[in-house]
C-alpha cells in the first residue's frame, strides 16, 4: 500500500477504536452507578441459557417471519467476524488471512460467501416487513433504516471486493466461493483497471462501514448487538421470583432516581431493540392505558441518558437529577392503539414516568415473556410503587381498603377472620390443629374462603379430593391473607409481614406440600416463601386433579354438556408454566366441547386483576376484563372456564356490564365435581 493509503488506514483504524473504547467505557461507568445485584452465580446455568436463548434464538420462533431473518442476519453477522479480523489485518500487514489459512480458510471463505447471501436476504425480508407489512408494535424509524443499510452495505461491498479481487489475483479460493465468483462473472466485461478501482474502493468502503457501525450501534437502539449476550447470561434465573425482598431498615425504599436501579436493570434499558414483542398481549397496551412496556423501557433509557452518572462512584458528588415520577397524566389526554390517534406526549407530564402509567400494570408477565432478550419490567414498576406507597403514602385510595383488611382482619375484604372457615361447614373438612399428619394443606385464600364464586371452588376441590381418598386439612381461622396483592402495589412492609407469620405457622405444622386454588397464592407459597424460610411442595388443584384422573384415583363419569372455552390465568400459566393440567381435566369429562381462543396457553391475555388491580378502579382507557371478555365471546362459546379465582370475578362482570349475562363463568374444578358421581 502506498504511504498515503497507510497513514489514512491507521488514522481511521485509531480513531474508531478510539472513540468506540471511550464510549463503552462511558456506558461501563453508568452501569457501575448502578446498585450491586449477584448476577454472578451458576455460570454453567446461565451459559447454557446464552445457548439457547441468544446463539439458538429460542424465543424467536414465536415470530417465526421475524424469526428467520433475524436469524439468517445473526448467524451471518458471526460468520462475518473473521472477515472483519482479516481486513485489519490486510491493512496492517497486507496479508490475507483466508488464504494463509489453507483448508480451513477454504471452507470459511464458502460458508462466509454462502451467509452474505443469506445475510441480503434477511435484510431483504426485513425491509420489505417494514416497508410493506408495516406491524403495527414496530416503529419505522431511521434508526432501524440506517441498521439495515449499514449491514447491507458491508455484505455488498464485501461482495464486489472479492469478485474484484478474483480477477486481479487470481486467489486459490476462487472456486470455494460461489457468490464471489458470481460477482466475478458480472465484473468481468469491464476490464483489468476498472477491477482494481472497485477493489480499493470497496475495501475502503467496507472498512468505513465497518468502523461507522461499529460506533453507530451504542447510540441507536441497536446496541443490542453488543449487550443482548451479557443480557441474557446475565438473566434472572427464576423469572417468576423477580421481586426481591426489600431491606426494611433501608433509609430508602423503592424507585425514584436513577441511582435506585441496578446495574442489571440499567443493562435492560440499553439492550431494548424495540420489537414490540411485548406489546401484542399487554393488557394496558391494547385497552389505551398510558403503560406501553417498550415505550417504558425506551422513557427509561433516555432517562438514563439524560442523567449524567459516569462520574458517580468517584470523589465527586452525585449530580441533583430530575425525580424519576411524575404527576398524574393530564386530563383530557388520551392513548390509543397505533393505528388511531398519537399517544400521549412525555412532555405534559411533571416527571419522567407517570404514576398513572405506574399503577396500570397487572403485572401479568408477559411482556417478559414475550421478550427474547430477558428484559424485565415488572421489578422496575413495583420498585416504583414501593416508593410511592412506602415513602410517599401516594397510592389509590381504594389500596387503602384493602391494605386495612389484610392487616386488621387478615384478608382483602375485610371480613372478620372468625368467619375464615364458614365455606365448609358440612362438607366436615379437619383442620390442621385437628390433623396434623394430614398429607396435603388445603391453602384455601382469601377468595376462596370469603367471595361467593370462590367458596364453590373451594367446596368443589374438597369433594373431588374425598372423593380420591386425598389425606388434607386446611388451617381454618389461623389462615390469613398472604398479601400478595399488597406487595405488587407497593406494600412491601404489609407483605413481609405477613409472610414471616405464615411461615412460622407452616413450619410449627410440619407443612411439607400444599393444594391452593389461587394462582397468585400458588406463585407466593411457591417461589416467594423460600425468600423467607418458607420452602414447600406447592400444587395448583388442577394439577393434582389431573394427577388424580391420571393415576385412575378419580373417575368424572358424568356427562356435563356444555360449550365453553378456557382462559388460562396469567399466574398459573406464565409465571409457572401449568397449562396441560386444566385442559387433562376438561378433555376428562364427558360432554365438555373446548374452543380455544387466539390467547391461550403461556400467550394468555390476563384478565386485568393482577398486580392488586383487582382492588382498583379503571380510570383510563378501555377495561381489560372487557376486552378479555370480547375475545373469549368470539370463539362463540356459551362458558368461560377459569382456573382462578380473580379471573372468574373479572369475566363474570364483564359478562354482566356488557349485557350478556347468559354467558357463565365457571371453575374448572367445579365442572370436575359435577362430573362425579352422585
Amino acid at each position: 500500500m502506498k504511504v498515503l493509503e497507510i497513514v489514512l488506514f491507521w488514522l481511521m483504524t485509531l480513531g474508531a477504536i478510539g472513540f468506540f473504547v471511550w464510549t463503552i467505557r462511558q456506558r461501563l461507568a453508568t452501569l457501575q452507578a448502578g446498585l450491586p445485584d449477584n448476577r454472578f452465580d451458576q455460570p454453567w446455568v446461565r451459559l447454557k441459557g446464552v445457548f439457547i436463548l441468544a446463539l439458538a434464538q429460542k424465543r424467536m420462533h414465536r415470530d417465526r417471519y421475524a424469526g428467520i431473518y433475524h436469524f439468517l442476519i445473526f448467524w451471518g453477522f458471526c460468520v462475518l467476524g473473521l472477515r472483519s479480523v482479516e481486513l485489519v489485518l490486510e491493512g496492517l500487514f497486507h496479508w490475507n488471512l483466508t488464504a494463509a489459512l489453507g483448508t480451513f480458510g477454504l471452507g470459511y471463505q464458502y460458508t462466509k460467501d454462502v451467509f452474505e447471501v443469506l445475510v441480503l436476504v434477511g435484510i431483504g425480508m426485513a425491509m420489505l416487513r417494514r416497508a410493506v407489512a408495516k406491524p403495527w408494535r414496530l416503529e419505522n424509524s431511521m434508526d432501524a433504516w440506517g441498521t439495515l443499510s449499514f449491514i447491507a452495505a458491508l455484505m455488498v461491498t464485501d461482495l464486489l471486493a472479492d469478485g474484484a479481487y478474483i480477477h486481479l489475483f487470481a486467489p486459490v479460493w476462487k472456486d470455494h466461493a460461489p457468490a464471489s465468483l458470481f460477482v466475478a462473472e458480472l465484473l468481468r466485461p469491464l476490464g483489468g483497471t476498472a477491477h482494481l478501482v472497485i477493489y480499493k474502493s470497496m475495501w475502503w468502503l467496507h472498512l468505513a462501514a465497518l468502523y461507522g457501525f461499529a460506533n453507530f450501534l451504542p447510540y441507536s437502539k441497536h446496541f443490542h448487538v453488543f449487550t443482548s449476550l451479557f443480557n441474557i447470561y446475565f438473566r434472572e434465573l427464576e423469572p417468576n421470583k423477580n421481586l426481591k425482598p426489600m431491606d426494611m431498615e433501608a433509609e430508602h425504599f423503592g424507585i425514584n432516581k436513577i441511582q435506585d436501579f441496578t446495574w442489571k436493570q440499567m443493562l435492560d434499558f440499553y439492550t431494548c431493540v424495540e420489537c414490540g414483542r411485548c406489546l401484542e398481549n399487554c393488557p394496558t397496551t391494547l385497552t389505551g392505558k398510558p403503560l406501553r412496556p417498550k415505550d417504558f423501557g425506551n422513557d427509561l433509557r433516555d432517562y438514563l441518558k439524560a442523567t449524567p452518572l459516569a462520574q458517580m462512584g468517584q470523589d465527586q458528588p452525585a449530580p441533583a437529577d430530575r425525580p424519576l415520577i411524575g404527576g398524574p397524566v393530564p386530563e383530557g389526554s388520551h392513548w390509543q392503539r397505533d393505528d388511531e390517534a398519537a399517544p400521549w406526549s412525555k412532555d405534559q407530564l411533571e416527571g419522567w414516568i407517570s404514576k398513572d402509567t405506574i399503577w396500570a400494570c397487572t403485572s401479568c408477565g408477559y411482556c417478559e415473556w414475550a421478550c427474547p432478550l430477558q428484559i424485565s419490567f415488572v421489578d422496575k414498576l413495583v420498585g416504583m410503587r414501593r416508593f410511592l406507597t412506602l415513602e410517599e403514602s401516594d397510592f389509590p385510595a381504594e389500596a387503602q381498603v384493602a391494605f386495612k383488611g389484610m392487616e386488621r382482619q387478615g384478608n382483602p375484604w375485610n371480613l372478620a377472620q372468625a368467619d375464615r372457615g364458614k365455606w365448609a361447614e358440612g362438607l366436615e373438612v379437619p383442620t390442621m390443629a385437628e390433623n396434623p399428619e394430614a398429607e396435603y394443606l388445603f391453602w384455601v385464600g382469601c377468595a376462596g374462603s370469603y367471595d361467593a364464586a370462590g367458596q364453590k371452588v373451594s367446596q368443589s376441590l374438597v369433594k373431588l379430593l374425598k372423593a380420591a381418598g386425598v389425606s388434607f386439612a386446611i388451617l381454618g381461622t389461623e389462615e390469613s391473607c398472604t398479601c400478595e396483592s399488597a406487595r405488587r402495589l407497593g406494600n412491601e412492609y404489609l407483605f413481609q409481614t405477613a409472610t414471616e407469620t405464615n411461615v412460622e405457622l407452616l413450619k410449627g405444622y410440619g407443612v411439607k406440600k400444599v393444594i391452593t386454588n389461587c394462582p397468585h397464592c400458588l406463585n407466593t407459597l411457591k417461589n416467594e416463601y423460600p425468600d423467607f424460610g418458607g420452602t414447600f411442595e406447592v400444587v395448583h388443584g388442577t394439577e393434582l386433579v389431573a394427577e388424580l384422573i391420571a393415576s385412575g384415583r378419580l373417575k368424572l363419569d358424568q356427562t356435563v354438556d356444555v360449550d365453553l372455552t378456557y382462559h388460562d390465568p396469567c399466574y398459573l400459566s406464565r409465571y409457572n408454566g401449568q397449562v396441560d393440567a386444566p385442559r387433562a381435566i376438561l378433555g376428562a369429562i364427558p360432554g365438555v366441547k373446548l374452543t380455544e381462543m387466539d390467547k391461550h396457553g403461556e400467550a394468555t391475555m390476563c384478565c386485568g386483576a393482577g398486580g392488586g388491580r383487582f382492588w382498583l378502579e379503571e380510570h383510563l382507557g378501555r377495561r381489560v376484563n372487557h376486552e378479555r371478555f370480547e375475545q373469549a365471546m368470539e370463539t362463540k362459546a356459551t362458558t368461560i372456564a377459569v382456573g382462578c379465582p380473580f379471573c372468574n370475578v373479572m369475566l363474570n362482570n364483564a359478562a354482566g356490564e356488557t349485557g350478556r349475562e347468559g354467558i357463565a363463568t365457571t371453575d374448572v374444578l367445579e365442572l370436575a365435581a359435577k362430573a362425579l358421581k352422585a
